[in-house]
């Protein structure tokens, strides 16, 4: 069996050109669309009578795109961050107006400020990435940095996912031990996709961190035992090769069977593979253990 990290970056990739990290980078700016996660904190009491108005006109067909947007604004001038993150949202996907990107940041920048920091975090990928705005690097660490110091445990996440990128680039790379320290404190959090990040980190050996086959499996075992099925699939693969833990096939055997009841590709070739190397007796085994496993999530 070949070492773990070479599954990740057998040619010395970049870390976010692995298509794990670019579905998760995607999945974290995808949940932050007002439509679906409008601002959540603080609690929004502000020009609701206007914001129905708004989301009213919106659900006409077709929609009343001038009034809803004079209602959002009302609402906004009332206070309402999540008016202001609609703002954005018309703005930015063009919605009854014309696409603009500095306006759309301009609402986003207000609702962030108001408290709804998920917006500091989407400003941050816009200006990361020029999504609408020019690609400007202070600006989003500006916007990254706004909504950590407001204790805001995604931010960390996204942020240390940046600076792990950076120095899997070559940029920073001293820098992975900020991202450590942001990732466990989200991970103390309850954040378990911060587990992920931390695993990764030490299962390659990143910038000026070095691989460390015992802290890799144990940031693996916690996004195992919190469901994640690529995560199974890695500590799976530990307990067959003995990487960072005791070699142990049956216990392999059961982590496989997770992964691979969850998609798990790896999973499911490792379960396969240990069904055919293992005693009947020891498949049972690890079967009724996974079962076990999966009933006392339950």
């Amino acid at each position: 069996m070949c070492d773990l990290k070479n599954l990740f970056s057998p040619n010395g990739g970049r870390f976010t050109d692995h298509p794990g990290i670019r579905f998760l980078l995607v999945i974290a700016a995808l949940l932050l669309v007002p439509v679906t996660a409008a601002a959540e904190e603080p609690e929004d009491t502000f020009g609701q009578d206007a914001e129905a108005r708004a989301h009213a006109y919106m659900a006409q067909e077709p929609p009343e795109w001038d009034a809803a947007r004079a209602a959002f604004a009302e609402a906004a001038k009332q206070g309402s961050p999540r008016a202001m993150s609609y703002l954005g949202w018309m703005y930015e996907g063009g919605h009854g107006v014309a696409r603009d990107g500095e306006l759309a940041a301009k609402w986003y920048g207000r609702a962030a400020r108001a408290g709804a920091h998920d917006f500091a975090v989407k400003l941050g990928w816009m200006y990361l990435g020029g999504d609408g705005v020019d690609r400007d690097r202070d600006q989003a660490e500006f916007w990254f940095r706004y909504a950590i110091e407001a204790g805001h445990a995604p931010a960390q996440v996204a942020w240390a996912s940046v600076l792990i990128a950076d120095a899997q680039g070559g940029r920073d790379p001293e820098r992975v031990f900020e991202a450590q320290e942001l990732l466990e404190e989200a991970l103390e959090e309850g954040l378990m996709l911060a587990s992920y990040f931390l695993a990764r980190l030490y299962i390659e050996g990143i910038g000026t961190q070095s691989a460390d086959d015992a802290l890799a499996a144990h940031y693996t075992r916690i996004g195992a035992d919190d469901g994640h099925g690529q995560m199974q699939g890695w500590l799976a693969f530990m307990y067959v090769n003995g990487q960072g833990v005791d070699r142990d096939l049956v216990t392999a055997a059961k982590w496989a069977n997770l992964a691979a009841a969850n998609g798990d590709s790896l999973g499911h070739g490792l379960r396969l593979m240990l069904d055919e190397q293992l005693a009947p007796e020891q498949v049972r085994e690890a079967r009724q253990r996974a079962v076990d496993w999966a009933l006392g999530q339950h």
